[in-house]
């Protein structure tokens, strides 16, 4: 599969992906990062949340956890087709099942289906986006000028443009979508705490973590914020690079 740091810079057209090694390796990406997926039914207007628990790539199954809410489960026990989705480093991946077999799996319930044949994705993100480690602790603060501050939290990635973080407990409501939060600040390593503006783009309350997860865009930032967000961002560019040589070692 093509390394992450290869791909051109900006947006991309929608790649089918039919390569079963290349499937698998993405579908793993989403199981270690317990990334969700978006689980729709043809003729259903309800959208519903599961993960993947389990890959084998020498048999081509792929398994996925119970639904949230649990009517997707009569839906995909019935046989129903689907489609699958999840956003992964700012890629849209997109696949069909159908014939999902629901069987006991390391003693709870999952829902086995057929690797897919043919999976869409879709890099729509311009700017490199680099995962920040927990062992780094880049705090961030959420503040605005008339609504109050929300809870701190924690970064999970960064690019030029933007980042994701991390907050305790459920945010959702103090976090509305398109509000430009404009007092807060990151604490960079050798930045200290440094001020930002960013909007509020997306946010999503994770029961079994008890963690919102929250997309932002920065705003009106300064050359000299720029360069240290950018400095930064190489930083973990860096890091990326030297762990993915070590993996190879």
């Amino acid at each position: 599969m093509t390394s992450l740091f290869a791909q051109p810079d900006g947006p991309q057209p929608p790649r089918d992906v039919r390569s079963p090694i290349e499937i698998c390796a993405l579908l793993k990406s989403l199981q270690q990062s317990r990334i969700p997926l978006s689980i729709r039914f043809s003729d259903r207007n309800d959208v519903f949340q599961s993960f993947i628990v389990q890959l084998d790539n020498s048999r081509q199954l792929v398994w996925i956890d119970e639904m949230i809410p649990q009517t997707g489960d009569r839906y995909m026990s019935q046989g129903e087709p689907c489609q699958l989705e999840a956003w992964l480093e700012g890629a849209h991946l997109f696949w069909q099942g159908e014939g999902a077999v629901r069987e006991m799996l390391d003693d709870a319930p999952a829902f086995r289906l057929n690797l897919p044949q043919l999976l869409v994705y879709h890099q729509k993100r311009g700017a490199f986006r680099a995962p920040v480690r927990r062992s780094l602790d880049v705090g961030i603060s959420l503040a605005h000028s008339k609504l109050g501050a929300a809870p701190r939290g924690h970064l999970m990635d960064i690019s030029a443009t933007g980042c994701k973080a991390r907050l305790e407990g459920n945010q959702v409501n103090l976090l509305p979508p398109g509000e430009v939060f404009d007092l807060s600040h990151l604490n960079l390593p050798d930045s200290g705490r440094t001020p930002v503006t960013v909007e509020i783009r997306h946010r999503h309350y994770f029961t079994d973590s008890n963690e919102t997860h929250v997309g932002l865009m920065f705003h009106r930032m300064s050359p000299g914020l720029q360069r240290q967000i950018d400095r930064f961002v190489n930083f973990l560019q860096r890091e990326a690079r030297r762990m993915e040589r070590d993996d190879l070692i």
